[in-house]
């Protein structure tokens, strides 16, 4: 069992200076393909492997990479129950996945996040987390207003003087262009079934977006009004509601009922509907953004489609194929090498029968899915997955409520880590001597030197997933006009396309394996 530490924060720094040095050598290892725990069989190369499982200090409900390379989670307090007085976590990888290597905090904001909405602010590196749960009368799933930030330079989570228009639980956040915030979905209200005496009562949503400025402030975007974007209707829209910033700057909104819109954050706000839908999907299935204005969604009756976004008039819809598994409550996330993979997820909903441990693998080039690496264990509802600089998944969580209270996790290693020799054991990988240390702005040179020739250098958004959906990733593959130590590559065009913050830089090897990343800042 993971034990809560409450440490002041010069005896927290002592400990970090220890923890640094070990992970030094934990990093070099991996560098030169070190295999570790990993139990991996022949078939490691094609369907990767999960590491042991090992014990978290709370349910990881939310999960965000931070960019000192650490996890930031919450979700619930130290026994996986949902409530007020929770904690938060931070999970430093390098230092493996024992007690050390997590710090567990009490959240002290009065703010009860569970279920809120979550971003990264780009100029500082910092997580902003909107709204969430309220205690109404002793009755819990109202929602909140609140705005906090949790600081990695400080590890502390902080209460916001300036709070929300609006109340909003279970409230999408999307990162704009300019590193404003849009917000956007979420309840305000709780559903009530009545007893003997008492009323039900019919629960009340946010069908209005806001606006969150640099400088903390907000605007309502009155004019952008919408129960079936992201309100009362559509299919539950106004659970975590699947929008991206597209190629023109705007956003786009995919309801789960199949309807696509455009909302342009200028002004009061602008919302369209497009005149082409597609095939109805649930809140619980997943979504992600696996390319420049590209989203692979997972729809009903396990069928995926790909929605291209770079086109003014309306997006193009594409079939790509049938999953093996119905996954409500599994997470997609895109690679390193720009795949996506799917992890959890059951037939039946939130419940044990049909849950799937199999993963799968869709492949973008091929447009087709392929069975991976089984889990240990089952994930549902309110578990995560995150892409991790060292090219690995943390997958964790589920619970609160659920069959299991899933104070643990599990880290996938994709078959790119893996010699092709069906040895099972780790390839060599290059290192990076040299990238970026400061920001770089959009359509910029820049260099990169790796211990080895660089055949490929791919370029993913630091995740920020809860729900089945991490509305921040992104995924870029910049072309190497030449193959050598030292590459001259190219940034993404513009904020449109990679909007402002912490991306992971790899770099592939002419074996296919990729470096451990390097964190740069855009914008």
């Amino acid at each position: 069992m993971i034990t809560v530490r409450h440490l002041p924060f010069a005896q927290r720094g002592r400990h970090l200076i220890v923890l640094f040095f070990f992970s030094l050598v934990l990093l070099v290892l991996g560098f030169r393909g070190a295999s570790f725990a990993v139990a991996a069989g022949p078939e490691a190369h094609i369907k990767g492997e999960f590491g042991p499982l090992h014990d978290w200090p709370i349910i990881p409900i939310a999960m965000m990479l931070m960019s000192d390379r650490r996890v930031f989670a919450y979700g619930t307090n130290t026994s996986g129950a949902q409530g007020g007085k929770m904690y938060y976590a931070i999970w430093d990888p390098s230092t493996g996945t024992g007690v050390d290597a997590f710090e567990v905090l009490p959240n002290t904001t009065e703010t009860d996040i569970f279920c809120a909405g979550q971003a990264h602010i780009p100029a500082s590196g910092q997580a902003l987390i909107l709204g969430g749960d309220a205690l109404v009368n002793n009755r819990r799933n109202y929602a909140n207003s609140d705005v906090n930030i949790f600081d990695p330079a400080t590890d502390a989570l902080i209460r916001q003087t300036q709070s929300m228009g609006f109340k909003r639980w279970y409230a999408t956040a999307v990162t704009l262009p300019n590193g404003e915030h849009a917000v956007l979905g979420g309840r305000n209200d709780r559903f009530f079934k009545g007893t003997k005496t008492v009323p039900a009562t019919v629960a009340t949503f946010s069908p209005i977006p806001e606006v969150r400025a640099a400088d903390g402030s907000w605007r309502t975007l009155t004019s952008a009004a919408s129960d079936y974007a992201y309100g009362a209707l559509g299919a539950s829209s106004w659970f975590y509601p699947r929008a991206w910033v597209n190629p023109q700057g705007d956003l786009f909104i995919l309801a789960h009922n199949g309807n696509m819109y455009n909302l342009n954050t200028s002004g009061d706000g602008v919302l369209t509907k497009y005149s082409n839908k597609i095939q109805p999907s649930q809140a619980s299935l997943s979504s992600v953004m696996f390319a420049p204005g590209k989203i692979l969604t997972i729809r009903k009756d396990r069928k995926a489609i790909v929605v291209d976004l770079d086109h003014a008039v309306k997006p193009i819809v594409s079939a790509a194929g049938l999953l093996a598994k119905d996954r409500q409550y599994g997470t997609a996330i895109v690679l390193a090498n720009g795949q996506v993979w799917v992890n959890g997820g059951s037939s039946t909903g939130n419940e044990l029968a049909g849950a799937a441990l199999e993963s799968e693998l869709w492949d973008p080039g091929t447009n087709t899915w392929k069975t991976t690496a089984s889990a240990a264990t089952a994930r549902l509802y309110h578990s995560t997955s995150l892409l991790l600089p060292d090219g690995t998944v943390i997958t964790g969580g589920g619970g609160a409520q659920g069959p299991l209270t899933q104070l643990n996790g599990e880290i996938y290693y994709p078959p790119y880590l893996f010699k092709t020799d069906e040895s099972g054991e780790f390839a060599l990988r290059p290192e990076i001597i040299d990238a970026p240390t400061t920001q770089i702005s959009w359509n910029q040179e820049f260099s990169v030197e790796a211990s080895e020739s660089i055949t490929r250098v791919t370029l993913v958004r630091a995740g920020a997933v809860t729900h089945a959906f991490d509305q921040e990733i992104r995924f870029f593959d910049l072309p190497v006009p030449q193959v050598g130590n030292i590459v001259t590559v190219q940034s993404p065009a513009s904020p449109n396309l990679a909007p402002p913050g912490h991306y992971l830089l790899f770099v592939w090897n002419a074996s296919g394996v990729p470096s451990v990343a390097r964190i740069i800042q855009m914008g």
